[in-house]
């Protein structure tokens, strides 16, 4: 009856220092996403992708400015974690790439149609 006791405290204790010990964080997968740019005017950044629709990006990236200088239909490229599946869908950026100007014309018309539908109104 000892050795039962002895052998169910020590699962105990080792129970308690697993429990307690710190866990390393999980590898987190970054993608990135390729579209234009629109601004909503009450302050709404989106990205229009080709793949991915329209997509309300939120600063994660520690850059204060980082949308600074963009204007409606540039070509950008961020880097962001998760896209969360919503419409319009949202997600926080970490990374943004100016890649090239463009106008108000490139952006995808249907897009925009929709996203008028629901409320929003772009510069």
């Amino acid at each position: 009856m000892n050795k039962i006791r002895m052998v169910l405290l020590n699962l105990l204790f080792l129970l308690i220092a697993v429990g307690c010990s710190e866990q390393p964080e999980p590898d987190i997968k970054r993608g990135t996403i390729e579209g234009r740019y629109a601004k909503d005017l009450s302050g709404d950044h989106f990205i229009m992708s080709e793949e991915d629709g329209a997509i309300i990006m939120s600063n994660h990236s520690g850059e204060d400015g980082i949308f600074d200088g963009l204007s409606s239909g540039d070509l950008i490229h961020i880097t962001v974690e998760v896209i969360l599946e919503s419409y319009p869908a949202k997600t926080s950026i970490y990374e943004l790439e100016f890649v090239e100007e463009g106008t108000e014309e490139d952006l995808p018309q249907d897009e925009l149609d929709t996203l008028h539908e629901l409320g929003w109104t772009f510069e």
